[in-house]
């Protein structure tokens, strides 16, 4: 479980996740809602950064790229990840940085609300930030496209991304969200999830063994795929390739909250593979880890000591 030498590329949706746990104790006279009454707040990183977040719990060495706005919440994503040991390089744009924000009360999710507007960024300042990636890509053997479908990953932007790491020889793994996969041909392994299968195959896909191995057969061979390994929640995940299908149960004795669960088992799965892990053992690395985040509140991390006592 040493990572310490791998290094990781994050290039996705940037977010912060904030919490605000409390009380609830009686019902507003106002309107027929819960009262909650706050008594502790924590802000997490969330999206790419989580990602980014766990690789660096895990031992490894994580490189984040991404957009945050000139607000609070940019800055203090730029001062937690940095507290985290995580290397940032972000474009600045007018638009709100991405925020999250539950309320908690006991431990039952109230409400979430949303700060964001969808990403635009101006034409001269994404070609200076590629010039950037493109720099960064050559230098790491794994790449990591976080797609939350906020509009970082857009389809020009991926095909630029996966096309230069191909040239260099870095794998890449996709954490996919929307109908268009065209963007994501050439990646190595695609980590959707039950619900995310079902979106791009254009109907609901239950969680059964059968119904996913056969949905993410078509997925493949319509885009031309190498992988797609589908997370199940309860149920564990499922690989799928062209020669053979693979389904882990979870490892999980009790699924709390499955939120994000899809960034753990991306970081683990990357850090396994670039610690030179063939893709089976690779795999039941991150089902592992998966299974300890979701016994944990919210967006979470665990720790290479955690990961090894769990093996």
């Amino acid at each position: 479980m040493d990572f310490s030498n791998c290094k990781i590329l994050i290039v996705g949706d940037v977010m912060l996740d904030k919490y605000y746990f409390g009380k609830v104790e009686r019902i507003s006279p106002e309107a027929p809602v819960p009262i909650v009454n706050i008594v502790r707040e924590e802000s997490r990183l969330g999206g790419a950064s989580n990602v980014a977040n766990n690789i660096s719990s895990l031992g490894g060495q994580a490189i984040l790229c991404g957009a945050v706005g000139y607000d609070f919440f940019g800055k203090e994503i730029e001062r937690m990840a940095h507290r985290k040991g995580i290397h940032t390089e972000f474009i600045k744009t007018e638009q709100p940085t991405i925020t999250k924000a539950r309320i908690i009360g006991g431990r039952q999710q109230i409400v979430r609300l949303d700060y964001e507007q969808r990403l635009e960024i101006p034409e001269k300042t994404k070609e200076g930030f590629k010039v950037q990636l493109e720099k960064l890509i050559r230098e790491t053997p794994t790449l990591v496209i976080s797609d939350y479908g906020k509009g970082m990953i857009s389809e020009e932007f991926c095909t630029f991304l996966i096309t230069v790491a191909k040239q260099h020889g870095v794998k890449v793994i996709v954490d996919p969200k929307g109908q268009n996969w065209a963007k994501y041909t050439g990646a190595d392994l695609i980590t959707p999830n039950v619900k995310e299968l079902g979106d791009i195959i254009g109907h609901p896909v239950d969680n059964d063994d059968l119904a996913v191995e056969t949905s993410a057969k078509e997925i493949i061979r319509q885009y031309g795929l190498e992988a797609i390994l589908v997370t199940r929640s309860e149920k564990g995940m499922s690989l799928i390739n062209k020669q053979e299908t693979m389904h882990i149960p979870t490892h999980s004795q009790e699924v709390f909250d499955v939120s994000g669960a899809g960034d753990t088992v991306v970081a683990a799965l990357a850090l396994a593979l670039t610690a030179g892990n063939d893709m089976k053992e690779s795999i039941r690395i991150a089902n592992i880890a998966a299974g300890i985040v979701v016994q944990k509140i919210g967006t979470a991390t665990l720790t290479a000591e955690e990961l090894e006592k769990a093996m």
